[in-house]
């Protein structure tokens, strides 16, 4: 499949996500809740000490993308299931592997997109801590990484899973687990990111083998 072609399956998924209301959603929401959360607690949490107010906020954001990443891939529309695939496959005349190579970049760009809806307030943050700016960066590579990463498992999770729920339960319940199990910072975000190349490289190298026909549930 050529590049070009390759493009416009990303752009339909794009499109399409951008015509739920899930993902917009989701940011709304996001929004919403760092600003409320820097309007109460802007001097910082009292109950985590002499923490800057900039890692308080990162901590935070890292929690609620954690949350809320899962949730928007899963309902976006981008995250194209296992018939949704085959379907694509025989009556675009692609190869499976290229539906969900699309299906995996367009959901990381969403993610990221999302992700970087929390940088205003980040700066904000920052400029409260009156700590470096690279300390900002220290605190927002990782939130992007998980967005990547977020896309990667939630992807999987939706081609391998039958039920929706099930699978947007299951990539949350994943995701979780990575952000305890990596340490957040810029070594975390290079451990992050590297899991999401190769889950997606999987799900591609895999999906011609696999995704061809039907599910049994269809």
């Amino acid at each position: 499949m050529t590049d070009r072609a390759l493009t416009t399956l990303v752009w339909r998924a794009l499109l399409g996500a951008a015509r739920t209301p899930a993902l917009w959603i989701a940011m709304g929401v996001q929004i919403g809740f760092l600003s409320l959360y820097l309007l109460v607690w802007g001097d910082g949490l009292p109950l985590v000490g002499a923490r800057p107010v900039l890692a308080q906020f990162a901590t935070t954001q890292w929690i609620f993308l954690g949350l809320a990443l899962p949730w928007a891939a899963a309902r976006s529309g981008a995250a194209w299931r296992h018939d949704e695939v085959a379907q694509l496959a025989a009556l675009g005349a692609i190869l499976p592997s290229s539906a969900v190579a699309a299906s995996v970049a367009a959901l990381s760009v969403l993610l990221l997109a999302m992700a970087a809806v929390g940088l205003p307030f980040a700066v904000l943050a920052q400029q409260i801590s009156a700590v470096p700016a690279m300390e900002l960066w220290r605190t927002q590579l990782p939130v992007y990484a998980l967005g990547l990463c977020a896309a990667a498992v939630t992807a999987a999770c939706m081609l391998v899973v039958a039920n929706r729920f099930m699978a947007w339960t299951t990539a949350t319940a994943l995701t979780l687990a990575l952000m305890i199990a990596v340490p957040q910072g810029i070594a975390g975000a290079a451990v992050l990111a590297a899991l999401a190349v190769a889950v997606g490289a999987a799900l591609v190298n895999g999906a011609d083998r696999r995704f061809w026909y039907l599910s049994e549930q269809a």
